[in-house]
């Protein structure tokens, strides 16, 4: 058969008479011989039993474990190609919901698509033999890919991987088994800022397991790089990773990053953008386009990366964060970066939006799920003169757009930014003007 399109999560897509079969690592071009693995009620399950003709989009992966670990499902995709087939795919969702006249630039691609990701998270397993293994879950199981590199992590990360299973090889503390819901320490998370040269270190225990002798040993595994150890306590069964209690067991609690001459504090518990070498290109975007204002208001903002960056071009900033960690590095990060005109509310968007006033600008950064109802409706209540709304869930951001539109904005640009390379994902930087 021949792959003709992308499913909805990226997989290659045919037909069998007027079913769709989904084929992962597949690419349109490609024609293969295939083996059905299960047939749903709407659609097929298969997999890829030959390559009979390759499409002119293939490309060898680079990575040794593609196809084993359940992250870079494009990694067999040249990287025009990705850039191409993303926003096809964004042009054919916003079609379908939006009209075909829309303001859709070209994706703004990376200059190196590999090596860019700050954080890592490993799930780990310890073997009959002693021996720990560290990486990622095999796509669809519990199952760990023990990984020796990821190309797409930062290179000061992929060199502690080694190290850090050696070391926890020798160590006798006790690694979480989940078939038999036993054990302490579950997850290696590293993140941090290439261009500082500083990695924080949080491991991810059931309970307290973490010594300091433990965390001086990891350490001296890269005294140059490591600022700190900090221990997070999760005692769910489930496949979330971090827990609500965080303990500082050696060094800083937090890791600092450089972007647009700012400087953020991101603490072990806070979010912030896995690729800042597309997040500084999509700041810079949007503070060309946002311009001057009285009034801006920043939902969703995290450690306040708008907020900072945008207050020295607006009288009065006001930030809204839930997460309070996020919150407290927020404020910390106003102090340090002498913006006197920011200011941070610890709250859900949705709960206190109806009392921030009315701004001229709002930037919205939602999760994944996009805009609460109430959220709308106060920003219905405001009528701010712009909205710029980024999203990292296309189908999220589709009905968003089409609720700002409802309630009187005409969207006026939309910028796709690829920070996900080697993925079906993308993100989008969108602008919304108040109709007259």
């Amino acid at each position: 058969m021949e792959i003709e399109d992308f499913s909805v999560k990226g997989d290659g897509l045919s037909r069998i008479g007027e079913k769709p079969i989904v084929v992962p690592y597949s690419v349109p071009g490609d024609r293969l011989k295939v083996r059905i693995t299960e047939v749903k009620k709407t659609y097929i399950l298969g997999e890829i039993d030959e390559i009979i003709s390759p499409s002119e989009h293939r490309i060898a992966p680079r990575c040794p474990h593609f196809g084993e670990c359940g992250g870079c499902p494009w990694q067999m995709i040249d990287y025009r190609a990705q850039l191409a087939f993303k926003r096809d795919a964004l042009v054919k969702l916003l079609s379908e919901f939006m009209g075909t006249s829309l303001p859709l630039g070209e994706v703004k691609r990376m200059e190196e698509p590999w090596f860019f990701r700050n954080k890592a998270q490993y799930p780990l397993k310890r073997l009959g033999s002693g021996k720990v293994i560290m990486g990622f879950y095999r796509k669809g199981t519990n199952r760990i890919v023990d990984l020796e590199e990821c190309p797409v992590e930062y290179r000061m990360l992929n060199a502690l991987l080694k190290p850090i299973k050696e070391l926890l090889s020798a160590e006798k503390i006790t690694v979480f088994a989940r078939e038999r819901n036993w054990g302490k320490l579950r997850y290696v998370i590293m993140r941090g800022s290439e261009r500082r040269g500083e990695i924080l270190v949080v491991l991810v225990a059931r309970m307290q397991a973490v010594s300091v002798k433990l965390a001086r040993k990891i350490v001296e595994l890269d005294p140059l790089h490591i600022v700190g150890v900090v221990e997070n306590i999760n005692p769910s069964y489930g496949n979330v990773i971090l827990g609500p209690t965080f303990k500082k067991i050696l060094g800083s609690e937090s890791y600092k990053e450089k972007i647009l001459g700012n400087t953020f504090r991101v603490s072990a518990g806070s979010f912030f953008q896995t690729n800042v070498v597309q997040a500084e290109t999509l700041l810079g975007e949007l503070r060309e386009r946002a311009g001057e204002s009285r009034y801006l208001l920043d939902l969703y903002s995290g450690v306040g990366l708008f907020a900072i960056t945008l207050a020295d071009r607006v009288q009065r900033v006001i930030g809204v964060e839930e997460n309070p960690f996020s919150y407290f590095d927020a404020l910390h990060n106003a102090y340090i970066n002498d913006q006197a005109n920011v200011e941070f509310v610890q709250g859900k968007a949705e709960g206190v939006i109806m009392t921030l006033g009315k701004p001229d600008v709002v930037v919205l950064d939602p999760p994944r799920a996009g805009l609460h109802d109430d959220v709308i409706a106060g920003l219905h209540y405001m009528k701010p003169e712009r909205i710029f709304y980024v999203s990292c869930n296309p189908r999220s951001f589709v009905k968003d757009a089409l609720n700002l539109i409802g309630i009187g904005y005409e969207l006026i640009h939309i910028s796709p930014y690829d920070f996900f390379p080697h993925t079906p994902h993308i993100e989008v930087l969108s602008e919304f003007r108040l109709k007259v």
